[in-house]
């Protein structure tokens, strides 16, 4: 969540008309994330996050904006997409999709701890029992393919060991690929900055702008990777257990699943530490933009090559 889109006063006030939440107060830029524009937008009614689709087209993000519908709509802890005078998701500003969106309270955590969790495998079970019965397919915009398009693009910025680390993962990942495991609409994104707390509570999940069908397991892998990891790379064993265990409370994981968990923690690390070594080398022109470390990720994806987890 970053600007890289600016709006002046007579665009927000015009484009408010639109809408019946009030007059604007206040547009403040969010500078948390990478894809989207996010502005805090304050009325005379209430506050919300005003979204800016930087490269997602108009009915694609119609599907985005259903899904956490559905979600809200069925008791998930997550924000309800405000429609428009015309009952509209989006409404196009300055040529792009934009969204208003119910702003949740509470804030996201850096640090982790056992009962924390808990509370994250609990809230990824429920997500993947309330979303299997969404009906759109969602298609992957961070798919094998575009795995392999990154690595070409990044051949000759990053060093060889870079690139035969990747290597060896996007095999493991065309691995995974092959096997009929348990499917459904993803996060695919749930990382600690994509979780509201509040008074030790989970207040929301938000950012939906990267789910898509896909393996259930794959999604368990990227939450793994983020709430359970070391600042080496390692799991902590006692998160990891329990993250586990909240998660299985609520939905049995196959045997297929636990065979290829190696698999999806190698295909989940191996996204992220692309994505980030693409904003490292090719970053985006905004305003306020956040860039985060790759080396995390390399840390990460060389211990789930490496170590075999059991789940």
């Amino acid at each position: 969540m970053s600007v890289y889109t600016k709006i002046t006063e007579d665009e927000l006030s015009k484009h408010l008309l639109g809408y019946s939440i009030g007059k604007a107060i206040s547009l403040t830029g969010i500078s948390d994330g990478i894809e989207n524009t996010n502005y805090l937008l304050k009325t005379n009614q209430n506050e919300f996050i005003f979204t800016i689709f930087e490269n997602i087209k108009k009915e694609d993000v119609g599907q985005y904006l259903d899904f956490m519908n559905h979600l809200s709509g069925k008791g998930l802890v997550c924000p309800n997409v405000l429609k428009s005078n015309n009952g509209e998701l989006s409404v196009i500003i300055n040529g792009k999709p934009s969204a208003i969106i119910e702003k949740l309270s509470g804030k996201s955590i850096i640090d982790t701890n056992p009962n924390i969790c808990i509370l994250i495998g609990d809230l990824l079970a429920e997500f993947h029992n309330f979303g299997s019965d969404f009906k759109r397919n969602i298609k992957n915009s961070r798919d094998i393919s575009w795995c392999v398009q990154s690595y070409d693009k990044l051949a000759e910025v990053i060093t060889d060991d870079q690139l035969k680390l990747i290597e060896k993962a996007i095999n493991i990942q065309k691995e995974f690929l092959t096997q009929n495991l348990p499917m459904g609409t993803i996060h695919a994104d749930l990382f600690r900055d994509n979780v509201l707390f509040d008074k030790n509570k989970i207040s929301g999940m938000i950012d939906f702008y990267y789910s898509c069908h896909g393996s259930l397991i794959y999604d368990l892998a990227v939450v793994i990777n983020d709430w359970c990891t070391a600042l080496d790379g390692t799991l902590v064993n006692e998160k990891y257990i329990k993250l586990i265990s909240a998660y299985t409370n609520k939905r049995s994981v196959q045997n297929l699943e636990k065979k290829y968990w190696r698999h999806a923690l190698v295909s989940a690390a191996l996204r992220f530490y692309l994505s980030r070594l693409l904003d490292l080398h090719f970053p985006k022109i905004g305003e306020m933009t956040h860039i985060k470390d790759p080396l995390i990720f390399e840390n990460i994806l060389k211990d789930r090559i490496n170590t075999s987890y059991q789940i």
